[in-house]
Parts: structure tokens; sequence; C-alpha cells
């Protein structure tokens, strides 16, 4: 209908009454909308569109002595509607590129663990549709971000904040982690906080049997 007239009595529009009528039962019960027998094409059509965020604008001018009604779709309506899909349609790119970006940083975690450290870093696993690939683990503060990568830095900044305690609270710690996890945070402690990460090491030469 976008960008054109109707009457309101094409072949397509009646044809969408008459099916809606027919199975009335299930369009209340999927859509939550009622189908009265008794009402026109035209207001059967505008319920289906009020479900989409659309409205109809009219105008009746004279023909062959007759005033004869035209609907279209209300412009204003379709701009924004069309806003809203774009903008939808680049959350989901977004999402997508952070999905592939984690993925990435993983298989560089995991490289670079077997590289370093002859540990054999287990398979991510599969990534929830949020992105979020968690089975387990702490919980962490509110507003804290679900991405893989998000988790694994700040656990590496608790993991830093436990040397101090000693090396069985940073043990502790990893323990509540999935395996994935455990080795990038390793390698972000690393990265982070190389003179801990060093006292970590001297401390407990067998950390790298944590990550298993």
């Amino acid at each position: 209908m976008a960008g054109v007239e109707i009457k309101g009595d094409e072949a397509m529009i009646q044809a969408l009454a008459d099916f809606s009528k027919r199975n009335a039962s299930h369009v209340k019960g999927i859509l939550n909308l009622t189908i009265p027998l008794s009402e026109s094409p035209m207001w059967i059509l505008g319920q289906y569109l009020s479900q989409l965020g659309l409205s109809t604008e009219s105008r009746r001018p004279m023909e062959d002595r007759q005033r004869v009604r035209y609907y279209r779709l209300n412009t204003s309506d379709v701009e924004f509607i069309q806003k809203v899909l774009d903008y939808r349609q680049k959350q989901r790119e977004e999402k997508e590129r952070k999905r592939q970006e984690s993925l990435e940083l993983q298989a560089a975690h995991k490289a670079r663990m077997q590289s370093q450290y002859g540990i054999n870093a287990p398979s991510t696993p599969p990534i929830n549709e949020d992105g979020d690939n968690n089975r387990g683990g702490m919980d962490t503060e509110a507003g804290f971000s679900n991405s893989w990568w998000d988790k694994v830095k700040y656990y590496a900044r608790l993991a830093i904040e436990r040397v101090e305690n000693g090396v069985d609270a940073v043990k502790e710690l990893l323990s509540t982690l999935t395996s994935d996890e455990r080795c990038g945070v390793m390698l972000e402690f690393e990265d982070a906080s190389p003179d801990k990460f060093a006292q970590l090491v001297t401390d407990a030469p067998q950390w790298t049997e944590w990550m298993a």
C-alpha cells in the first residue's frame, strides 16, 4: 500500500476480510483481535495495520456526482516505522559483529595459551541468543556486560586484587569460571599486571593445572 490509494472494494481487501471472518477465533487467539462479522473490509484492514503501528488517511473527491473515499497509508507512520526497522537491522548487524569479534578473541586466546604455556584451551561453548556463552560462574555487579570478553576482563581484575590474599584466593575465584573463561582471565591478568602475574607464577608454579 505504500504510496498507493485504495477504495476498500479491491479484491485483495475483500479476500482479507473474508479470510479474517472465517478464521476469527484464530485471529483472536494469535493477535488478540476481535473481528466482528458485521464490520467492513477497511475496518478489518485498519485493525491489522494498527498492530504494525500504521494507520490510514483518506480523502473524498467527487466522482460521477458522488463522494468516493480513497485511503492511503499515513506517511508519517510509514516514515517512523521505517526508521524503527532500520534501527533494528543495525542492532542485529552490530550484535553479529560483536559476536564475531568475541569468537576471534577467544580463538586468539586459545592459540596464545597453547603457544606460551602448552595448555590446550577448551572449545568455546555455544553462544546464547543474547551473545552470552557463560554456563555458570559468579554473579557480577549490576549493569555488567554479558559479553565473554568483558567478563574475562572483570574476573581478571578480581584475580589481580586477590593475589594479595594468597594463591588459594585466586584459585578459588578461577574455580567458579568455565574453562575457557579461566584461560582468558589468566592471559588478561598477565597483560594487565605483569608484576603480580609473575608473583602468582612464583608462588604457584602449578597454576597451569587450574586451567583444566
